[in-house]
């Protein structure tokens, strides 16, 4: 399965869930570490956007990664099994509390879920402490940037 990753230039070989430990993020508490890739880079692109107000400075990368086939290894709850709230904005208790709960099970490596900004587009949260981590392989790491008119002020 593949999965795509956009970072600051210094973290796009980062595999170890640090950066979403330090805040917390929509499926984990703080101090919880927690790798979050998304199922298309058209995804990756509309799920960092929505957190810029202006066009990053820094060098951004997307980094291309192999994630194990085996699909005993994830978990794709339906929907319907999702807490009510999980999309809520921002990120609120029940769906921090949802993936924290599975982060802590251990039992896969990795939990696909929708995306709050497209619900018809999946995301991958990884468990950086699952055995099969071992196995994710990083293919390609490409320089990002956001198309200039995603910037453009509109009347």
């Amino acid at each position: 399965m593949r999965a795509w990753r956009i970072s600051k230039a210094k973290r796009a070989k980062d595999l170890s869930g640090q950066g979403a430990a330090f805040e917390g993020g929509r499926w984990n508490d703080s101090e919880i570490r927690a790798l979050y890739l998304g199922l298309s880079p058209g995804i990756c692109c509309l799920e960092t956007f929505v957190h810029q107000n202006l066009r990053p400075i820094i060098p951004m990368k997307i980094t291309v990664l192999e994630l194990p086939d085996d699909p005993a290894l994830y978990l794709e709850p339906a929907l319907g099994d999702l807490p009510n709230g999980w999309n809520a904005l921002p990120a609120d208790r029940p769906s921090m509390g949802f993936g924290t709960d599975w982060l802590n099970r251990g039992e896969q490596l990795g939990l696909i879920l929708p995306s709050a900004v497209m619900p018809l587009e999946r995301n991958i949260m990884l468990n950086p402490l699952h055995p099969a981590m071992e196995e994710v392989q990083i293919v390609d790491v490409l320089d990002f940037s956001y198309d200039d008119r995603m910037f453009l002020v509109r009347d």
